[in-house]
């Protein structure tokens, strides 16, 4: 068993190789305080080991803001030339910060490659696992060894555990079934949701994810490594489970969220012009291929994909969450978003051609397990509009 002098040690040492603290320890800013002091009171006995960090990045880089290659290379002469005791421990101050300074130069190293050429980088292709699905009204499961699960209902539920054990539920019936894992080879699964139809997966660690409607995630069976990560294409709110050995990330085409443990919804369509982040609870980064934000909760993060820039606004998360528990709360909300939004929950085609329309705002609380004719039938009796149903589709009018 590692003694926690020695766990200590290893944790100074993350800190140290995380370019975010660094970065922080540099070149502190509002956002990356706030981060790192909610960081400090989820994990109070951490306290300790960020404190030495720091002292060793303040002591080996004093009063700079930015390194440059010069800078670095200067940096790694004064740790060669440094002499040391062949007597004493590693885990001795002295000692210990020699190989600390080692990893301070990786860090910050690939944070300055960072910083020169933005990319997000992931660890895994997930391009190459997304399926093509056929396009229809069952959500479908597929497992890594490709083998595909079809359900015809409106909603699934799925619950993984460690083990390699999935437990499935559709209305009231369950199944249980033990996966293929390996603790070598990463088992990736694949839940595609169509159109009208939503389903809740709680993963391997315990985090919980409603997919909405239009939406796919990819994740892993179980976690292994030092990491968590999944991918969503589409719109899912997480739960995630707090462990702050293993940082958790969200990855879409365009951004990545990295968390340790807090409640969130993300919304990555392909078709829209921009990814959203609302946070609900606790803090989390959002990085882009040219910047690092960090939120606080009830905060909306917009990335435009046309400009790739993105803005942080503040929210009621509540109105962005409340459609996994089949609500669509509108506060002064144009229509055209609206419909946008009940265009995917109820998989119908939704028409106008009056352009006044998209910019009537609604107020209220719209109930979405009712059918999509009640829902309409309650719209127009907020604002100033009739509708009608042609072949499956719902056309749009303002009142004359």
């Amino acid at each position: 068993m590692i003694s926690m002098k020695h766990q200590n040690e290893h944790n100074q040492i993350e800190f140290i190789h995380n370019p975010e603290f660094v970065k922080w320890v540099l070149n502190p800013s509002e956002d990356s305080d706030q981060y790192w002091n909610a960081f400090l009171l989820e994990n109070p006995s951490q306290k300790k080991c960020l404190e030495y960090a720091r002292i060793l990045i303040k002591g080996l880089v004093k009063n700079e803001q930015s390194l440059t290659e010069a800078e670095v290379s200067s940096l790694w002469n004064k740790i060669e030339h440094t002499k040391f005791s062949e007597n004493r421990r590693l885990i001795k101050l002295e000692k210990w910060s020699v190989a600390a300074g080692f990893l301070l130069i990786i860090g910050i190293s690939g944070w300055l490659m960072t910083q020169r050429s933005p990319q997000i980088a992931n660890s895994i292709n997930y391009q190459s696992i997304a399926k093509n699905v056929k396009q229809d009204n069952d959500i479908k499961l597929i497992l890594a060894n490709n083998t595909q699960k079809t359900f015809t209902t409106k909603e699934v539920d799925l619950k993984y555990d460690q083990d390699g054990k999935l437990v499935t539920k559709t209305g009231k019936k369950v199944q249980t079934e033990e996966l293929s894992k390996s603790d070598e080879n990463l088992q990736m699964n694949q839940l595609v949701v169509p159109r009208g139809k939503r389903s809740n997966v709680e993963l391997a660690d315990g985090t919980k994810l409603w997919l909405n409607s239009g939406s796919r995630a990819i994740y892993p069976v179980a976690f292994h490594g030092k990491t968590r990560e999944i991918y969503i294409e589409g719109e899912g709110y997480l739960e995630v489970a707090h462990d702050s050995s293993k940082p958790f990330y969200v990855v879409t085409d365009q951004i990545k969220v990295k968390v340790l443990g807090t409640k969130f919804d993300i919304s990555a369509y392909k078709e829209d012009d921009h990814v959203s982040v609302v946070l609900v609870e606790g803090s989390v980064q959002a990085l882009t291929s040219s910047e690092s934000r960090i939120m606080k909760p009830n905060q909306i993060l917009s990335y435009e994909k046309l400009t790739q820039k993105s803005t942080i606004d503040k929210i009621n998360a509540l109105e962005s969450i409340s459609w996994k528990d089949g609500w669509l709360l509108c506060n002064k909300e144009p229509i055209k978003f609206i419909i946008t939004k009940l265009s995917r929950y109820y998989n119908i085609k939704i028409n106008w051609n009056d352009p006044v329309i998209g910019s009537v705002t609604l107020t209220g609380k719209l109930d979405l397990k009712s059918n999509y004719e009640d829902i309409f039938k309650v719209i127009c009796t907020t604002a100033p509009l009739k509708y009608e149903i042609i072949d499956n589709s719902i056309f749009l009018k303002i009142k004359e």
